[in-house]
């Protein structure tokens, strides 16, 4: 069972909430408690379509959009039609909880009812306010209203006809307000965030040292100890000449090596005239530590204490970083293509720095460069400019790219580098002979041959870059705050084993993956204590396929991988896991299996088929086979003793409902679609990990 789903992966996604709703629906059975089916369909849909997709993530934030906000806007019912949904929230959420579905980085379970409790007493108005409802929705509950059915595609056309006619009774302005806030906010659905890679800190002391060292801080500090009680500034609003003198000596911003990124004093005329210094006293207006007072430039003393602290201080100047002067530099003039550039540095520096983000290795500046160029070219449609022209505007483009670089290395955001690229850079490049078109990279064709050209294996060394720790902390948590997934090797050491390994074997690579288990383990009593935990956490795991992730992402932190696997075979929870690892493997030959192993193996294959293919996927196999042999086979399979009793139940009501021609429609079927095996699906799993 896997809670999260690529965008297009419709049919596994809607086999597993297929299975999911099936069983959340009995578990609050067996509690008194009836749930409306489609209800957590709903809710599931609303995690899935979402920037980060994890089905079993949920916050109060999340709790409160869903109910107050995603629900009202899209769902055409009554407030009193859906008046259980709350408690039906509720109850998945609760359920998530109680099968180790839940995603060890949401809100805990109290706090996500607490605010279930609260959002649910504002839902009844919530769903009855027109201003909260989606363009659709509007005229759905119009036409609603009216007796007119929705579903009736020629009464429904009439309506908006009458409706257009000016023949239906509404209030336009409501309807405006709706219209506005759907163009405000993009309609439809949001954009699914690409994945984002583990990545590993240091300790935030080692983080605050490293922040301690770099320019910006020292300036920063600097610049407030030198404003003092207040300095009086030009009427223009810029700092005296004299003073930026005298600032640009103490707080080292003038000419270096690299004039680029260094302020000219000789034959200055005005402060604003020296770029360095003017970006440090409006990144220090930006982060509060100053502001302009009656013409005085003067300290905020209640934000004294983050300039105490290095790494909070760092972070915040780095927080305010996105501002056209990173590109411009404070110069008079610049060519057309640094002016295009500096408009988008907001956009391009996040793309950047989230390019960068987690990358194992560090990049050549020549793909960020190609990729710039490309932005450029896609928000300014500047493809009119003739080759000369455009040549030149590329490769100024990535000047100006470099000069950013520079900038942000001084800042101590990235770091510079001038070695071989690691061949991971041009594995989508189709330098190989053998490459297949789809594992060629989607860039135009002269994109592709300069990228060849300049990573063609035995090019030479050439620029790299790659984030700092400090960098990569400070992006980790804008994507955090924007909603986005990106584990931190560690955080999970608090987590309970179940979830803690279901994570792992769906967001994390081999390599991630041991150095969490090791931080989990030492943080619960070491291998000899916490193995158990871990292993009683896979046997307690209600759905095989995840159970047989989270065993395999965890044999993977075992020097010998074959040998742990083989001592489990004789354990009767995971033994029929252990086996089918062992036999994907090729460490274990069927030849080698006894019978009771082999009849174990088939009825594990078959709850795998029935949760991620669901009851058709099983019919049609069975249906592939003679009668008798597929007889024979269910009769097996239902004595077999296999230890998931749940999966075997299942697929003892699917045939009981199905025989003899197994053709008949069961109501397990559900939404269940096309299957694919369980092997395939690890298989992508895997991929997507490396």
């Amino acid at each position: 069972m896997r809670t999260y789903f690529e965008p297009e992966d419709t049919d596994a996604l809607e086999s597993a909430k297929a299975v999911l709703i099936r069983r959340c629906v009995a578990w609050a059975e067996q509690q008194g408690r009836e749930l409306d089916p489609m209800a957590l369909n709903t809710m599931l849909d609303f995690r899935h379509h979402s920037v980060d997709g994890r089905l079993g993530y949920w916050t109060t934030g999340l709790v409160e959009e869903f109910l107050l906000s995603h629900t009202p806007r899209t769902v055409s019912a009554t407030a009193q039609d859906v008046a259980h949904m709350p408690e039906d929230l509720r109850a998945l959420i609760r359920y998530l909880h109680a099968t180790g579905l839940a995603d060890p980085t949401g809100d805990p379970q109290a706090d996500l009812d607490a605010a279930i409790t609260k959002a649910g007493a504002e839902f009844p108005a919530a769903m009855a306010d027109e201003r909260n409802f989606g363009v659709a929705k509007f005229w759905v509950m119009k036409a609603l209203r009216l007796g007119v059915d929705p579903t009736d595609d020629a009464a429904m056309a009439g309506f908006l006809d009458d409706a257009r006619a000016g023949r239906v009774d509404y209030d336009d302005g409501i309807l405006a307000e709706i219209a506005a806030r759907h163009v405000r906010d993009g309609g439809g659905r949001p954009e699914r965030a690409v994945v984002q890679l583990p990545v590993s800190l240091p300790p935030d002391a080692e983080l605050a040292a490293a922040a301690e060292r770099t320019p910006v801080v020292a300036r920063l500090r600097g610049l407030v100890d030198w404003v003092g009680e207040g300095r009086s500034l030009t009427p223009s609003g810029n700092l005296k000449l004299a003073d930026a003198r005298e600032l640009v000596a103490l707080l080292d911003t003038g000419d270096r090596f690299d004039p680029r990124i260094g302020d000219r004093v000789f034959q200055t005329r005005s402060s604003a005239d020296l770029p360095v210094l003017s970006s440090l006293v409006e990144l220090a207006k930006q982060i509060r530590v100053v502001r302009v007072v009656k013409g005085k430039l003067v300290p905020v003393a209640k934000n004294a204490r983050l300039l105490r602290d290095s790494l909070a201080l760092w972070t915040a100047a780095f927080g305010a970083l996105p501002s056209p002067e990173l590109v411009t530099q404070g110069r008079h003039w610049v060519p057309e293509h640094t002016t295009l550039l500096s408009v988008l540095i907001d956009e391009v520096l996040a793309d950047v720095l989230n390019t960068l983000y987690g990358l194992p290795e560090p990049m050549p500046v020549v793909r960020l460069a190609e990729g710039v160029w490309l932005s450029l070219n896609e928000a300014f449609d500047i493809d009119d400019l003739d080759a000369a022209s455009a040549t030149a505007w590329r490769k100024g483009v990535g000047d100006d790219l470099r000069r950013l670089f520079a900038t942000l290395a001084d800042f101590g955001a990235v770091e510079l580098t001038t070695a071989e690229p690691d061949p991971v850079f041009r594995t989508d490049l189709g330098l190989d002979p053998g490459a297949a078109p789809e594992q060629v990279a989607p860039l135009p064709p002269d994109m592709l041959d300069r990228l060849r050209a300049a990573l063609r294996p035995g090019a030479g060394p050439m620029e790299l870059v790659s984030l700092t720790p400090l960098a990569t902390r400070a992006v980790r948590a804008r994507l955090v705050e924007e909603g986005r997934h990106a584990p931190l090797v560690g955080e999970l050491a608090d987590a309970e084993p179940g979830p803690m390994l279901g994570m792992l074997s769906e967001h994390y690579s081999p390599e991630t993956a041991e150095a969490e288990v090791a931080g989990w383990l030492a943080a619960h009593g070491g291998r000899d204590r916490g193995l158990p935990r871990l292993l009683d956490a896979i046997r307690d795991c209600p759905f095989r396929t995840r159970a047989i992730g989270m065993l395999d992402i965890l044999s993977h932190t075992f020097p010998d991988r074959a040998a742990f696997l083989r001592n489990l075979r004789a354990d009767r929870h995971l033994g029929p896991i252990a086996t089918h690892l062992l036999v994907e493997d090729g460490e274990l030959a069927m030849e080698e299996l006894g019978e009771e192993e082999r009849v174990l193996g088939m009825a594990e294959q078959f709850i795998h088929l029935l949760e991620i293919g669901g009851p058709d996927a099983v019919a049609d196999m069975l249906s592939e086979l003679p009668p008798d042999e597929a007889r024979g086979l269910t009769a097996t399979l239902l004595a077999s003793g296999h230890p998931d009793e749940t999966g075997l139940e299942e697929l003892r009501e699917l045939l009981a409902a199905r025989r003899p021609g197994l053709a008949t429609v069961h109501p397990l079927a559900g939404t269940s679609r096309s299957s694919r095996s369980s092997r395939k699906a690890r298989e992508k799993r895997r991929k997507r990990r490396r």
